[in-house]
């Protein structure tokens, strides 16, 4: 059976391909059993037919894009927009809403600037961190960007989920300065200063005359961003990368509040990480040779595999970027500050400008972090549970003891991981491995992440971004005032796209009229 849009009769849908067709060329038009699949997600956590699209269409830019919203206008079509959909563990380039068209950018790939007096950048959503380092390479450019771990992603997409990097810029979000917007109804806009004609400053200052908009287009479905501008860094004189092991579970209160007035006060100047045992664990072996029993690896086991190495409890890792002598000083700050910790230890290792980069710097490109989604079992898939914590330490150990607690209680190893993103939040990652063909393992994973939900939701704690699948959880947690920053978000929808055919369902904004979403 053919999928269709919600509410479209198949002889409707078959004359808004035909429509599409015409407007931006067959060849661009994918219906196809083959090419749909294609979109599905490869680790959803259930049925993948439950975000299965009814099309997808490839414009080559802003005139074609324009051609097929009002077209999708005319007859009630829903489009996804995805840049390369390529955000595993949160949907890749699937729909929220069974049947909707996707709305593939990766045509749109121009690298449209790069300011070296500035140092900002003008791309469109098919640019890849790939393809934005290898450009950088052939100018032998004197600016670095911040990539995520694994590189075939797009850099606005990226952005616009509020992805994270390694370096001071390591906060995607906050390096966008000003955007191309395509409204609902085919309005081009530039926000910022790309309201001028002319201007200079579009990539320059984010606080323009009037209210700043930059952020109400990430993690939203208000419109399609046809541009981004985005600051990138100028290479350092000098890095320093940062290895502390904090011994005992016991010691993570005290290693939070260490490092918060260490962030704060810029002595680390770029996002932290922190991995548990259990996330350490998984280097260089199969999970079977770590542990055959029924459930999750005891805690015990765990600590004897973390003491066959030499590992604490606690891996802590960030880089420092600055001048040689003054990395000499903050890395003096640090080993002093850890010093409160008995039994931490620290290791560096050092970088100056003109030395060949190496791979700790985290400036190369690659993909070699997704092989750990087999350690559940093949074929695996993944998904994290994300919290948003200040870093205080009796907070953070409220939360992490919570998930620790409820994902062995499930039967799931705690991999859990921390980015100290910023210097006054720190973002959870805690992952779920799942085997993909074991409907029960998938079904106890949407479980383990609804009374993760209920539990932060009691103690007020939010979520940084999640799977599709759980979007509207997710919402749901923010009920003070009787849901009115849900209700505002709905209200903004209505007003931009009063047919709702943009990502009905993204982040839980605005349900496609006379539908319910999967609650699968």
């Amino acid at each position: 059976m053919p999928v269709l849009p919600p509410g479209l009769s198949q002889e409707t849908f078959a004359r808004a391909l035909d429509e599409f067709r015409s407007a931006i060329g067959g060849e661009w038009v994918f219906t196809s059993d083959v090419d749909r699949a294609s979109y599905l997600d490869p680790f959803d956590i259930g049925e993948q037919d439950d975000h299965a699209c009814a099309a997808a269409l490839a414009p080559a830019g802003v005139y074609d894009l324009r051609r097929i919203l009002e077209i999708a206008n005319r007859h009630r079509v829903p489009v996804w927009p995805v840049s390369m959909g390529k955000n595993f563990a949160y949907g890749t380039a699937a729909p929220e809403m069974r049947g909707s068209v996707i709305l593939d950018l990766k045509r749109m790939n121009r690298i449209l600037e790069i300011d070296e007096v500035m140092g900002t950048a003008l791309v469109e959503p098919g640019v890849s961190f790939f393809d934005l380092k290898a450009e950088l390479d052939r100018r032998q450019s004197g600016l670095w960007m911040s990539g995520p771990s694994h590189s075939w992603g797009s850099v606005i997409g990226n952005a616009l989920e509020h992805g994270v990097g390694y370096t001071p810029y390591g906060q995607h979000a906050e390096t966008i300065c000003g955007m191309e917007v395509m409204l609902a109804d085919g309005t081009l806009v530039r926000t910022g200063f790309g309201a001028l004609a002319g201007s200079r400053e579009w990539q320059a200052f984010r606080w323009p005359f009037g209210p700043a908009l930059d952020g109400l287009f990430t993690q939203s479905n208000f419109a399609i961003v046809t541009k981004m501008g985005l600051w990138l860094m100028p290479e350092p004189e000098g890095m320093a990368g940062v290895s502390i092991s904090v011994p005992r579970r016991d010691d993570y209160a005290e290693m939070i509040d260490v490092l918060r007035p260490l962030r704060m006060t810029d002595v680390i100047n770029a996002p932290y990480t922190i991995a548990n045992g259990w996330r350490q664990i998984t280097g260089g072996r199969t999970r079977g040779e770590a542990w055959q029993g029924p459930g999750a690896i005891p805690r015990g086991r765990m600590e004897e595999l973390l003491a066959e190495r030499g590992q604490g409890w606690w891996s802590l890792i960030f880089n420092l970027f600055d001048s040689p002598a003054a990395l000499d000083i903050r890395l003096e700050k640090i080993r002093a500050a850890f010093a409160a910790i008995p039994g931490a230890t620290m290791s560096v290792r050092r970088w100056e400008k003109g030395q060949p980069q190496e791979s700790w710097m985290r400036q190369e490109v690659g993909l070699s972090p997704l092989g750990v989604v087999d350690w559940g079992g093949s074929p695996g898939g993944h998904s994290d549970f994300g919290p948003v914590v200040a870093p205080i330490g009796a907070r953070a150990e409220q939360v992490y003891a919570i998930i620790e607690r409820r994902f062995l209680e499930y039967g799931k190893d705690p991999w859990i991981g921390m980015f100290g993103i910023s210097s006054r939040a720190l973002i959870f990652v805690a992952d779920m491995f799942f085997t993909r063909t074991d409907a029960e393992d998938t079904a106890r994973c949407r479980a383990l992440f609804r009374q993760l939900c209920q539990d932060m939701t009691e103690i007020g704690v939010g979520l940084y971004r999640t799977h599709l699948r759980f979007m509207d959880d997710a919402v749901a947690m923010h009920g003070w005032g009787d849901q009115a920053l849900p209700r505002l978000n709905n209200r903004i929808k209505a007003a931009l796209d009063p047919n709702g055919i943009l990502a009905p369902g993204k982040q839980g904004i605005d349900s496609w009229p006379g539908t319910e979403r999967s609650e699968a």
